[in-house]
């Protein structure tokens, strides 16, 4: 074999080769998106992007609810200018709907990232941004169960503290397409109704929630 021969081989092998070598997302990076859900409202629709490597039981709930059809028919029942929208418990009468037990409170995963002066820090990953989604809960950490509420701004008082054990909010995705509706709904004029707080005069009805992407299902050939 010529020396001409051979290199035109080592060559060959090596371009045959880097493609493999090019670095990409990992499927397990948590800033991955796994599932999207898309609910359509009496406002218009909006799609949410969720991050189930990075809060796989947190996600996990919420999309058994989204599939089980719970969130059909109810309202956003609460809403704060310029902080948060928060529904997935109450019908338009403000009658709570049954949940299934709630879960125990997830903390986003931490990484290495740069701060305002350019500093490699390790923080968490997700924060409650404006137009990220999160679960609510009662004063007891591990008591989310059906309920979310989206970010009209952003909350950083939500976030949970490293070093403090378990603490605040799980945020586990964010607003992808329909930022019109959500800041539509966040416009809403609210009052008090049956004991509530902060419920618009006029409801916002949750029409359908369904997942219309799922990394976990193989597509059909």
């Amino acid at each position: 074999m010529s020396a001409g021969f051979r290199a035109v081989l080592i060559l060959l092998s090596f371009l045959m080769v880097m493609p493999s070598c090019k670095s990409g997302p990992a499927k397990d990076d948590p800033l991955n998106v796994t599932h999207k859900v898309l609910f359509e409202t009496s406002e218009g629709s909006f799609t949410v992007a969720l991050y189930g490597n990075g809060m796989p039981e947190t996600v996990r709930n919420f999309i058994q609810y989204v599939k089980d059809g719970f969130y059909n028919g109810l309202i956003f029942h609460r809403v704060v200018k310029g902080f948060v929208i928060q529904g997935g418990g109450f019908s338009e009468e403000m009658v709570q709907k049954d949940m299934r037990p709630p879960v125990k409170l997830e903390m986003p995963p931490l990484g290495e990232v740069e701060d305002e002066s350019g500093k490699k820090v390790i923080k968490p990953l997700l924060a409650h941004e404006k137009y990220a989604i999160s679960m609510a809960r009662t004063r007891e950490v591990d008591s989310a169960t059906s309920q979310f509420f989206i970010t009209l701004a952003r909350t950083a008082q939500l976030d949970p503290k490293q070093g403090a054990g378990p603490n605040g909010y799980a945020v586990f995705g964010k607003i992808e397409q329909g930022f019109e509706v959500i800041d539509k709904i966040g416009a809403k004029p609210v009052a008090d109704k049956n004991g509530h707080q902060n419920v618009p005069v006029e409801p916002v009805k949750i029409i359908k929630a369904s997942v219309v992407f799922d990394s976990t299902v193989k597509e059909s050939k």
